[in-house]
């Protein structure tokens, strides 16, 4: 029996162990993202490139808190519970056991839940959202293998100073590997802005839709392909600049289908311009964006009639040659601008570089207000 309890003992602390250490990437994980998330710093995301997506989404924060913030919390939780669970043994052990067992539950569920938002709303991941995930899973697989043992006496201070020096790796290495991270800026508080070729370029011909004050000192125009999953993946981003500054910007879309490169495209932006003759331009674009991993005939032909168009005049628009040809046309009006890729985003006369975070377009458009 002494022998199996002696088993039962050692599977305890390694559990426990495990379990520190797993809390300690999470924590990790939620710390640079809080960091992220409250000083706008760009986020460095490795292969899957969606970070920015998901803080952009409304799903990066709950009842207005942010949720690596919420994240932070749980880590610390589960940590607060086994450094409890060492200190003081004979404490209510089963109580203990059974929140943290709890405890994990809901994180489990709750990381869960966000991986399937990424999947399926957001359509963007993020990797440390992920990592988040994948520890508070195996935090909670870890804790069906906790022993109901006490840890005995003797055996106190010893574990005590594991998980001692178990933060003292932590603060050390976590610190360094932080600074790198946070170091990566990518180019700075604001994006790099160049003068368009070919002189003073015509960005908002007349007719174009607009939204927004005609009379603002700054419009942004940003150059689309309906079926670019780049501009599908922006579209957080810039959907949350145009309800933020709503009545100071002038916001401009232009379609430059890739035909190239997607099946669909010229028949999106033909539909597109179906719907601006019906006055939906804009709701039109933002539902063919959301969707367009559906962009058969059919499905054009449902969005315009969830849009509450003329389905009827909608479908035979999509057959005009005329409308056809005006999409080319506006094609090559975008590459006599230089427009050879989507998204390409103008603020004012000059193009950006690359796609700004959100804190960086937010902080570009407030510095051109105040010119």
């Amino acid at each position: 029996m002494k022998y199996l309890k002696k088993i039962s003992i050692a599977k305890m602390v390694w559990v426990h162990r495990a379990m520190l250490w797993t809390a300690l990437v999470g924590l990790f994980s939620s710390a640079y993202l809080c960091i992220t998330y409250l000083t706008g710093a760009p986020i460095v995301c490795g292969i899957v490139s969606g970070c920015e997506v998901v803080r952009a989404s409304a799903w990066a924060t709950t009842f207005g808190i942010p949720r690596p913030l919420l994240g932070l919390a749980f880590y610390g939780a589960i940590i607060l519970a086994l450094i409890i669970r060492t200190y003081a043994p004979h404490h209510r052990p089963e109580f203990w056991k059974n929140v943290t067992l709890l405890a994990t539950f809901f994180g489990f569920v709750e990381s869960g839940f966000l991986t399937l938002v990424q999947t399926y709303e957001i359509k963007a991941y993020c990797l440390w959202c992920l990592l988040s995930a994948a520890c508070a899973t195996g935090l909670f697989i870890l804790s069906f293998f906790e022993s109901e043992e006490i840890l005995p006496e003797k055996m106190v201070t010893h574990e005590l100073k594991k998980i001692f020096w178990a933060f003292a790796v932590f603060i050390v290495v976590g610190a360094l590997a932080m600074w790198i991270l946070l170091a990566k800026r990518g180019g700075g508080e604001q994006p790099v802005i160049s003068a368009a070729g070919g002189g003073r370029p015509v960005l908002v011909p007349e007719g174009t839709p607009t939204e927004g004050p005609v009379s603002s000192t700054v419009t942004v125009v940003e150059f689309l392909d309906l079926e670019c999953p780049g501009c599908r993946d922006y579209y957080p981003i810039m959907k949350k600049i145009r309800e933020d500054y709503a009545g100071r910007i002038r916001y401009v879309v232009r379609i430059f289908p890739l035909i190239e490169l997607h099946a669909h495209a010229k028949q999106a932006a033909i539909a597109a311009e179906c719907a601006k003759q019906q006055g939906k331009w804009f709701e039109y674009v933002d539902a063919a964006l959301i969707n367009q991993n559906a962009l058969e005939r059919d499905d054009l032909v449902r969005y315009a009639d969830a849009l509450h168009l003329d389905t009827k005049a909608f479908s035979a628009c999509l057959d005009d040659q005329k409308v056809a040809d005006a999409v080319m046309a506006e094609r090559k009006a975008g590459e006599a601008i230089g427009i050879n890729k989507t998204p390409m985003i103008f603020v004012n006369d000059g193009v950006l570089e690359q796609l700004p975070t959100y804190q960086q377009f937010k902080y570009l458009l407030d510095e051109e207000l105040k010119k």
